[in-house]
């Protein structure tokens, strides 16, 4: 696809299905049968329901919101929204209620296009949102108004407005773990510069399977939209349960993670091959489908054991970093460029990272228009010349490496004045098999580790603690005296998290002082 003509996401959906045409984009499971949407059926059904939304709101400019699980209907009815001018708001899937009235309220929704499974909740949304004006289920549903496949059938494609690169294309709201949710403003030109700001990163060949929540903008613009450009095909899974499943049968060649997915299948790996004496690689190629290029991660820490591990069963782990104000990738890695110096990449093409008192300060195409009718914070995100303050401590290395080391609002401050990263020294614990869990602050002016133990690698409570802090030993002989971790809190229990399962960092301690 010839990028220079891409300015935006009508552009994508067009030239995807003139240059693909019926080659299969989505391929998705509907009971023991495997259904595929082509590029052309994208654009075609896209139009239908934007045809739809102009004909149920007279014109008027239309805020959609879309929540469920990745699936062809979902990507239709995101698209079908925008790339006639009107703005989408992606929501995650496991809010209750309450969460999901307020986000679209703030977010000034007046269409809700929903997957079938929250159709107990309409009634509730209905009370309090009053200003939603037309009901669109993603699957034939009785509260709804009419659902995608009615639409498909009973409407024409319309004739597409023009629309500017600067319009408001997504408000995509952050899940951060501290703070309420943000409603990140997305122009069609941020996406798009995200979408092409690397080269040769996919080709009509490949086949991915996505896992990772499509609400989130890493997911949508990695695996959706990239897969748009480059003529990819896209393999819904449908359970984190059948993920072992759905591998086998879409045999993927790339395929994006988080590294707590990533650790979970290498250790299945491990598991595999012992009980029955096969070679880690081989079972490696049998669990991935026997095509597989190599893994994207990002989302969180990747620890360079890790990625060794994954080398060594033939499999390159590609670490990348971003944030959902940057479209959201700041920087990445190709598969051929492995890095276990425990950088998160080169900086993408287009952004440019400058470090000011140990923050990473980006500007780039990519960085948004602001936060959606919350000017504070924008001002507090956005410098006057429109760099965005990351909140991410680290630096650039050689080759234009990052590096990340924490998270400026999270420092320990001690009482002799030295700042300590809590992520620093968690990240210390990664790759650990007795550690599940580990959160690292201040307490009574101590830097204490709190850990919730594998019960499976280390059953007994006192045994863990015992294990655990020989452990802490080892890793204070790595650490200069003023980060040393001086105090162990051994929990019985999960720490609580945000939906994308990221440990909230405010909330009471808990289990005793070891």
């Amino acid at each position: 696809m010839n990028k220079e003509l891409l300015k935006t996401l009508q552009d994508l959906v067009r030239l995807a299905a003139e240059e693909y045409g019926d080659k299969a984009y989505i391929k998705e499971k509907a009971g023991t049968a495997i259904i595929e949407k082509s590029f052309n059926d994208l654009y075609d059904n896209s139009r239908r329901i934007a045809s739809c939304l102009t004909e149920k709101l007279g014109g008027e400019k239309v805020h959609a919101a879309v929540i469920g699980p990745t699936s062809y209907a979902y990507l239709a009815a995101y698209f079908g929204t925008v790339i006639n001018g009107n703005v989408t708001v992606p929501l995650d899937a496991q809010l209750a209620c309450d969460d999901i009235c307020e986000l679209m309220n703030r977010a000034d929704v007046n269409v809700f296009f929903f997957d079938k499974r929250y159709e107990p909740m309409i009634a509730a949304v209905k009370e309090n949102c009053p200003q939603i004006k037309a009901y669109i289920s993603l699957q034939p549903a009785d509260c709804a108004d009419i659902s995608i496949s009615e639409i498909v059938e009973k409407y024409q494609p319309t004739e597409l407005k023009n629309i500017a690169e600067s319009d408001l294309a997504s408000i995509v709201y952050t899940s951060g773990t501290t703070g309420k949710a943000k409603g990140v403003m997305l122009a069609h030109s941020n996406l798009i510069d995200n979408v092409t700001c690397q080269d040769n990163e996919s080709s009509p060949e490949d086949v991915l399977l996505t896992v990772l929540p499509v609400h989130h903008v890493y997911c949508f613009t990695c695996d959706i939209l990239l897969s748009l450009r480059y003529g990819a095909t896209v393999c819904v899974n449908d359970s984190m349960m059948r993920i072992a499943q759905n591998l086998k049968l879409f045999q993927p060649t790339i395929i994006l993670l988080v590294p707590m997915i990533a650790q979970t299948i290498y250790k299945q790996i491990q598991t595999v091959s012992s009980s029955k004496g096969l070679p880690p690689a081989a079972v490696a190629q049998a669990v991935f489908g026997g095509r597989l290029k190599g893994i994207f991660s990002g989302g969180a820490y990747l620890s360079p054991e890790l990625i060794n591990n994954y080398l060594e069963l033939g499999i390159p782990i590609a670490q990348g970093y971003g944030m959902t104000e940057c479209s959201p990738r700041i920087s990445t890695a190709s598969f051929d460029e492995i890095s276990t110096a425990g950088d998160v990449g080169k900086i993408v093409n287009r952004c440019e990272v400058k470090i000011v008192d140990g923050e990473i300060v980006v500007s780039s195409p990519s960085v948004m228009q602001g936060y959606y009718k919350y000017p504070e914070a924008t001002a507090e995100a956005l410098d006057s010349d429109g760099w965005l303050h990351t909140g991410d401590l680290g630096y650039v290395g050689d080759n234009r490496r990052l590096f990340i080391t924490g998270r400026k609002k999270n420092l320990i401050i001690l009482s002799n004045g030295e700042n300590v990263s809590p992520e620093e020294l968690e990240n210390k614990f990664a790759g650990k098999s007795i550690v599940a869990e580990v959160l690292v602050y201040a307490e009574e002016g101590f830097i204490t580790a709190e850990v919730f133990p594998n019960s499976e690698e280390c059953p007994d409570a006192d045994d863990a603690a015992a294990k655990l802090n020989e452990m802490i030993k080892e890793i204070n002989l790595t650490l200069p005296s003023s980060k040393t971790i001086r105090r162990l809190r051994v929990r019985d229990r999960e720490f609580d998290k945000t939906t994308t399962r990221k440990i909230l960092r405010k909330q009471s301690y808990q289990g005793d002082i070891k």
